[in-house]
């Protein structure tokens, strides 16, 4: 009944809206590198989700239309709230703001909102009764809902469409960065010749119709003037009705600019590289070694003792601890030293043996020094 009216509907709302800057884009008041939504895309939670649930969701919209009743209607915008707090914590979605977009579907599903949206299949069904006065002026309140109404109706669809297109993208980002990667591609040179090598190759030609132009994207801009310290910049406002423009868009800007995923040497994770070309290895700590994995690759002998999976007694910075706490115990009984400053000396040997745990560096130049005898009763008085 609606079919082809919501179709066009899905095709042409503007339902995103960026502005880039130099080599930047600005959403919800934040700004985000360019490229940065192959990052996201790169996670697990984006690869592998589930679109049975959206799929699902989609059935009950088309059941809508065929049977358009309160009841079916009321499942709807149940459906359609379920699946969007399913999204919630999906890095993608969070980035574009789906919990922004609660208030809206609360105010497109609202009571009134919903009578008029059966007035209006009414309408369409059985025609207008313009009888008297006042079926008149309620036809055209109802008939004033009508945008509100397709746009209702095409939510459903979107969010499917949305969460195919981030499949779809993701799968994208992971077969280009395995390309990047496995080329050693470090420049901008590089990236064009590593995604040029992509597009030419006939398996993923198969996979993503590289060779029929699957790249095309639609947006509308337009100029925006902002101030930044003083100084007034003309900025471009992008419109985009749908993810994959978007998502296709940010890619290209950030080849374009330099900005593209590299995969840690260490643990097989995905580093955002912008400017750092030479980097090789992430910045997080490894939970293997308990040290940032750009220190593991400096420091090879980290890898050898991986203090977090040894036993304490396999661990020389433990050894030492343990030596210097029995010693301190044996001069508070011995009367050497008093309760106060004992606990202090306790204090100041297990600070310096958790440092040493969680800073090589430390723990390679200087922990044996600190633990020094005459260092920790010095140290401990002066607590």
């Amino acid at each position: 009944m609606f079919e082809s009216d919501i179709e066009e509907k899905v095709q042409n709302i503007n339902l995103f809206e960026f502005v880039y800057k130099k080599d930047s884009f600005v959403l919800g008041g934040k700004e985000y590198p360019v490229g940065y939504t192959s990052f996201l895309a790169i996670k697990s939670e984006c690869r592998f989700i589930d679109e049975k649930l959206f799929k699902a969701l989609l059935d009950i919209h088309d059941e809508l239309l065929d049977d358009f009743t309160r009841e079916n209607l009321d499942y709807y915008h149940k459906g359609i709230v379920y699946v969007l707090n399913s999204l919630k914590d999906n890095p993608m979605f969070t980035l574009l703001g789906v919990e922004n977009v609660k208030d809206k579907i609360a105010r497109l599903f609202s009571d009134e909102k919903k009578k008029h949206y059966l007035a209006i299949c009414d309408f369409r069904e059985h025609g207008i009764d313009l009888s008297t006065t006042e079926k008149a002026d309620y036809a055209d309140e109802v008939m004033h809902s009508l945008n509100d109404f397709l746009t209702a109706m095409a939510i459903g669809r979107i969010i499917y469409n949305s969460v195919l297109e981030l499949k779809h993208y993701a799968a994208l980002v992971f077969q280009i960065t395995h390309r990047i990667v496995e080329r050693g591609a470090r420049n901008k040179s590089q990236l064009a010749d590593a995604f040029g090598a992509f597009l030419s190759d006939e398996y993923m030609q198969f996979i993503f119709h590289t060779d029929s132009q699957p790249f095309r994207t639609r947006a509308s801009v337009m100029p925006v003037i902002e101030n930044v310290n003083g100084d007034n910049f003309i900025f471009r406002k992008v419109y985009y009705n749908n993810l994959k423009d978007f998502f296709y868009t940010d890619l290209f800007e950030g080849f374009i600019h330099g900005h593209y995923l590299w995969r840690c040497d260490i643990c097989d994770d995905y580093l955002f590289m912008t400017t750092a070309h030479r980097q090789l290895y992430c910045g997080k700590v490894n939970p293997k070694y308990g040290v940032p994995c750009s220190y593991v690759a400096k420091h090879p002998e980290v890898t050898k003792r991986k203090m977090e999976k040894q036993k304490k007694t396999d661990s020389p910075y433990y050894l030492l601890w343990k030596k210097r706490n029995d010693w301190i115990r044996k001069n508070k009984s011995l009367g050497k030293y008093d309760e106060a400053v004992s606990a202090k000396a306790k204090e100041y040997i297990d600070d310096r043996f958790e440092e040493a745990r969680l800073d090589f560096e430390y723990a390679e130049t200087q922990y044996e020094k600190d633990m020094e005898k005459e260092v920790i009763y010095k140290s401990a008085m002066e607590m």
